[in-house]
């Protein structure tokens, strides 16, 4: 696992970084605005038609960009101003949840229009979130990217435990608030990233004269060659998968039960608070344990505890339960984001981090759909039943890779690349 560089201790903190404030605080409002909206599409869906293969089909279409809009994504943003594709991002998400909110206030619920705009939201993130990851080396110093990335996590983790619950109470309150609130949200996050300046990025050679097909092929050519890098996002996208399902079925428990709506924001909010604590443990861990460790300790961790889910199915079972699975999940993800980051060329941020997206957060979009139908044919209890056995086949897999001979090598080479680029941006921009 690549360590950051030294000297950070003789470096301002990112408090004092205006910039990076900016980014962040612009950022925060963003991811609050979709995840409000997203959990409720999950509500409108469920509690207006009750049908869970619809409820499914709208969290697909949500989770569908991660599939097909990666990959040229990651090469437009690499192409294209990155501030300028999260000031088009941000309006145009509040255009789009704006209309669903408009729809509500005159008392029509259309599946097609949610699970459009679903689709157009989860769009316009995707391209949001690779400029947003992209932008982050250009506004704090290389040795602070781990710190970054760490208060990053923390704030979408921190964005769930208010907007979760928040979303829930606003939508028993009447189905258009929540989505009227997010829409403000947007605007807000709009209004602060104005202020924000970001260096234009390194180009690659002969960019401009290479077509997108040609740059779609060297990002996937780029991971593909480094294995333990690709065996790790496998993994990954397959521990997501398993998680997208959960949040499904357990939305699906609540209702079942009777329980109010903000139930559900209540169990996540629980994990959000788990997921927050796990940002910052994160951003330790990636300083001090090779990525190959994180990997075996967090799926091993997971197949022991998933199978309770089973069998503790009351709200504050679950919540429990739902703390700690984020709480690794989000140390994981700092881990890995922080890792991909700082071994990865600047000019080739976009297109990496779209192919590290699609394989770890394009499963999500089968996982919504399939649990859809796997709650149809074999109810709540069964489908995490499911669940379970196939986290348990995920921690023996990751334990056989990552231990197996040539696995330490090929971290340590890791490691030497990511020092390679840290050496390469502390020496500042090419000459014109």
């Amino acid at each position: 696992m690549a360590r950051d560089g030294g000297g950070v201790d003789n470096l301002p903190p990112l408090r004092s970084n205006g910039r990076f404030r900016l980014l962040w605080g612009g950022s925060a409002l963003s991811v609050m605005a979709e995840r409000s909206s997203t959990m409720a599409f999950t509500l409108l869906v469920l509690w207006h038609t009750g049908s869970k293969s619809a409820a499914g089909l709208v969290g697909f279409a949500a989770l569908l960009p991660m599939l097909v809009m990666q990959l040229p994504a990651g090469v437009l943003v690499d192409r294209w101003d990155r501030r300028r594709v999260m000031l088009v991002c941000v309006a145009g998400r509040a255009l789009a949840i704006g209309s669903v909110a408009v729809s509500l206030a005159g008392d029509e619920v259309r599946v097609w229009h949610i699970a459009a705009v679903a689709f157009v939201q989860g769009s316009l993130t995707v391209f949001y979130q690779l400029s947003e990851r992209a932008a982050v080396r250009g506004v704090v110093p290389p040795q602070q990217v781990s710190t970054a990335m760490a208060q990053n996590e923390a704030r979408s983790r921190a964005v769930n435990f208010v907007g979760h619950p928040a979303s829930g109470v606003m939508f028993g309150l009447s189905a258009w608030v929540p989505f009227l609130s997010s829409t403000g949200l947007y605007l807000m996050s709009l209004l602060t990233l104005t202020r924000l300046r970001i260096p234009a990025q390194r180009s690659g050679p002969g960019k401009s004269a290479r077509g997108l097909r040609e740059e779609i092929s060297s990002g996937l050519r780029w991971v593909w060659q480094r294995a333990f890098f690709r065996s790790a996002l496998l993994v990954i996208a397959g521990s997501n998968l398993v998680f997208q399902g959960l949040i499904l079925t357990v939305a699906v428990l609540v209702r079942e039960q009777g329980r109010p709506a903000s139930t559900v924001g209540l169990i996540m909010a629980a994990g959000s608070i788990g997921g927050l604590l796990g940002a910052f443990t994160g951003g330790w861990l990636s300083r001090r344990l090779p990525m190959r460790r994180v990997m075996i300790y967090a799926h091993v961790a997971w197949a022991v505890i998933m199978p309770g889910t089973v069998f503790l199915l009351h709200p504050v079972t679950l919540g429990i339960l739902f703390f700690i699975t984020s709480h690794i999940g989000a140390a994981v993800t700092v881990s890995g984001m922080s890792h991909q980051v700082r071994i990865t060329p600047d000019a080739m941020q976009g297109r990496v981090g779209s192919v590290v997206m699609l394989l770890v957060s394009g499963a999500s979009s089968i996982g919504a759909l399939g649990t859809g139908y796997l709650l149809e044919g074999f109810g709540t209890r069964g489908t995490l039943a499911i669940a379970s056995g196939v986290m348990a086949l995920l921690a023996v897999v990751a334990t056989v890779v990552f231990t197996r001979p040539g696995a330490e090598l090929e971290d340590r080479s890791a490691q030497e690349e990511a020092s390679g680029h840290q050496r390469e941006l502390t020496a500042g921009p090419p000459p014109p």
